[in-house]
């Protein structure tokens, strides 16, 4: 059977980055736990009445960002049969596949719980806390509307 779209992804530290921090901030809603570290530091400086608690709560986001990029550059480099593999895509009514050198894996729709779009990528969230990565650069116009459509069905059920 001839697939409906293809697309293909190379799996660079960069695109990573760009998942994590996707997940961290707008599925783990890491942007409320630094807010709330910085103001439990400003409560704490107006009660102690020190100083030093202000520079910490303007230091929390520069230290969180400072974490996720050691931890990021930690957890890829454990990966080393991922680093710059390319990825290939083709898509089917019902399933997604995932081709690499690694072998061919299958991905049912209903597998994927939540479709993510930023400025330059789809995020097809899987069951299993992994997550489909597609490059929008390397998707036709009609593949975006195809994963738009499919992200809107995603917030419906």
């Amino acid at each position: 059977m001839e697939p409906m779209f293809q697309s293909q992804t190379e799996y660079t530290f960069e695109e990573y980055q760009r998942y994590n921090r996707e997940i961290l901030y707008n599925v783990k809603n890491v942007n409320k736990t630094i807010f709330m570290f910085r103001i439990l530091l400003l409560i704490v400086a107006v009660v102690t009445k020190e100083l030093t608690y202000i520079a910490g709560a303007l230091l929390v986001p520069i230290i969180f960002k400072a974490t996720f990029t050691f931890q990021e550059k930690r957890a890829y480099k454990k990966n080393e049969k991922l680093h710059n593999m390319m990825m290939y895509y083709r898509f089917y009514e019902d399933y997604i596949e995932q081709e690499s050198k690694l072998g061919t894996v299958t991905i049912f729709h209903y597998q994927i719980s939540d479709v993510l779009e930023t400025a330059t990528n789809f995020y097809l969230l899987t069951a299993n806390n992994g997550a489909i990565m597609i490059v929008k650069e390397q998707c036709t116009p009609e593949l975006i509307d195809y994963l738009v459509r499919f992200k809107e069905s995603k917030m419906r059920t």
